[in-house]
């Protein structure tokens, strides 16, 4: 079987055409620079400092930030959740072997182990702004589109969680540093106190600054036991390209790792598999390749093999993501397949038109073979056959075919609001837009519900198309919590994202892509590195999983949760925009910790 593995990852190298580019280490990469006037304040500043920050701040990287010298945060948590803090490096004069460490946190006899804390300095890439009219989260061609993203006015954003070291902060700069406090599931409730020190050779000792988490007697179950149903698709074409190993191999497997393990643990339902090459087009620098080799035998019969596929399920169970596959796509963006040929010994590419006799002679056998591989690997029931954004009479046909593949097949789309086709589709993702149209029915219960009872999952979807509440790297850092209690109050499972990392050429440099906004295509960066973003986009998942804990123990007192239900209330699509969000966010959340 290896060696079948072998031809097939071979094939596939050869048909990604996607030049696999060097490898550089991110300290061999120079930090983007942007035009900037200096800020006064500096004159002011005579030593280096180091202070605690806003978890809705990004901080400036050329100006004296407003953070707090002497204050002491407080997080409250339960066992079992992780918590955040922002620290802020800023000095008037070069620093060099610059380090940040924790202490363990202590609660009496009681002891959170430092192994349990994620620290890291905030890496600065080049984001841009938003698009079309200053709402949408893509450019026309008239604002510097797809071929002109390079030239598009730019701004320096701290996104990136590297290590907790640098080589040097330059003068005159100010260098954030993110925290993470992951409290065990068995943690003693308590205040636990803790202490975040940097140090430097240019510092005469290091800079102390103290923090606490107050633990309450509260268990947040594991990820995998969320119930959040999060779906970000991966691309594991982004992480051979860009550290330049064969795709499927072992080397690629492993430097995959650290992303999908971070994926599962923050709650990842689905496993994001490809029928077929280019399902998408060109939006991403990868075109998703086909994890099942379709071939052309000479007598004209085709073949299916499965190995690059099953590798790729059995990875990501291996990381902890085993509940759906959803298999892209029987509507491709692009009505073309393409297929090796053993006649010619060459790829070929085939169009079709949607529901046609060739369009038939693809997909009916193909589907039939799956069935028939999924049936005997035992993962027929958690597969769905997925499409992105089709229309109706596409989505009408190609659910018609599948269905005489075969009437089992269950269906997953992520796109517009559809009556005629909602009771096909087992799990249905809605533009967040398309909310006032599918949310109630004509009866004014909520769908949601309906579907919920019925097995279906419903949940919304975030890309270019919304300015806010989103999750690029310009967007307030509050949008990304703010997406967990934005699935509270319309009554969602969870949500989606077409990306978590599709990466451009170097990520870590500038963000820029296409005609999409800055950070659109991935959510964490190569090295398996964290961001800002993340670490806010899963603390408002948390949140969901208190809220509907609470839900369940005070079913029969919902008196007790009037304050908390009014302040979910208040999250809709219409009231989420800049300026609005933070105190929404921090009033639910206050009272969340009051529980």
């Amino acid at each position: 079987m290896k060696k079948r593995l072998l031809i097939c990852a071979a094939l596939l190298s050869f048909a990604i055409g996607v030049t696999a580019q060097t490898f550089t280490p991110v300290s061999e990469l120079p930090e983007a620079k942007v035009p900037y006037s200096q800020d006064p304040a500096w004159a002011a500043q005579k030593a280096p400092a180091f202070g605690w920050g806003s978890l809705d701040v990004r901080y400036d990287k050329y100006r004296v930030p407003l953070v707090s010298t002497s204050g002491v945060p407080r997080q409250v948590a339960w066992k079992g959740e992780r918590v955040s803090f922002q620290a802020v490096v800023f000095t008037p004069t070069e620093l060099s072997g610059a380090k940040i460490s924790v202490s363990d946190l202590t609660s009496g006899k009681n002891t959170i182990a430092a192994s349990n804390i994620k620290l890291g300095f905030e890496r600065y890439v080049l984001g841009d702004c938003l698009g079309d009219g200053g709402d949408k989260g893509y450019f026309s061609p008239a604002m510097g589109g797809k071929d002109d993203f390079t030239k598009r006015d730019s701004v320096l954003v701290p996104d990136a969680i590297i290590g907790p070291e640098m080589a040097v902060i330059e003068a005159k700069t100010a260098r954030p540093a993110w925290i993470t406090v992951w409290v065990p599931q068995d943690a003693k409730p308590g205040t636990y106190k803790g202490t975040l020190c940097l140090s430097a050779k240019e510092l005469a000792k290091p800079i102390e600054l103290k923090y606490t988490v107050e633990v309450k007697n509260r268990v947040l179950p594991k990820p995998s036991q969320w119930r959040f149903h999060l779906d970000l698709w991966q691309n594991p074409f982004a992480v051979a390209r860009y550290f330049g190993v064969r795709p499927w191999s072992d080397e690629h497997l492993e430097l995959m790792r650290p992303f999908m393990t971070q994926l599962a643990q923050a709650g990842e339902k689905v496993v994001t598999a490809t029928l077929m090459w280019d399902c998408w087009g060109d939006q991403t620098l990868d075109l998703f390749e086909a994890m099942v080799q379709t071939t052309r035998n000479i007598d004209g019969t085709m073949e299916y093999n499965f190995d690059i596929f099953d590798r790729w399920v059995e990875f990501m169970a291996s990381c902890g993501i085993t509940e759906q596959i959803n298999c892209f796509t029987i509507a491709p963006w692009r009505e073309r397949f393409r297929y090796y040929d053993r006649a010619t010994d060459s790829l070929q590419i085939l169009p079709f038109a949607y529901g046609d006799e060739t369009y038939r002679d693809i997909w009916i056998p193909l589907l039939r073979s799956l069935a028939d591989h999924l049936r005997t690997k035992g993962w027929f029931d958690k597969t769905y056959l997925a499409v992105d954004e089709r229309e109706l009479p596409v989505m009408q046909t190609v659910i018609a075919i599948a269905r005489e593949a075969d009437p089992e097949f269950k269906f997953a789309l992520a796109g517009n609001y559809h009556p005629e086709i909602e009771g096909d589709l087992a799990d249905y993702s809605l533009d967040l837009f398309g909310d006032g149209t599918y949310l109630k029915d004509a009866n004014g219960k909520a769908v949601s519900d309906r579907r919920r009872s019925e097995g279906k999952i419903t949940t919304f979807y975030v890309c270019c198309g919304e300015g806010h509440p989103n999750t690029f790297t310009i967007s307030p850092l509050a949008e990304s919590a703010t997406l967990g209690w934005y699935a509270l109050c319309n009554n969602y499972d969870g949500m989606l994202r077409w990306a978590y990392n599709s990466w451009n050429k170097e990520p870590l440099v500038d963000g820029r892509w296409y005609n999409l906004t800055s950070g659109d295509i991935y959510m964490i960066y190569p090295q398996g590195w964290s961001s800002l973003r993340w670490e806010r986009f899963v603390e408002g998942i948390q949140d969901f999983e208190k809220v509907w804990i609470l839900r369940e123990q005070y079913a029969s007192k919902p008196a007790k949760l009037k304050k908390l239900e009014e302040a979910i209330s208040a999250f809709t699509h219409e009231a989420l925009w800049p300026g609005n969000v933070e105190p929404k966010l921090h009033k639910a959340q206050m009272i969340l910790d009051t529980f």
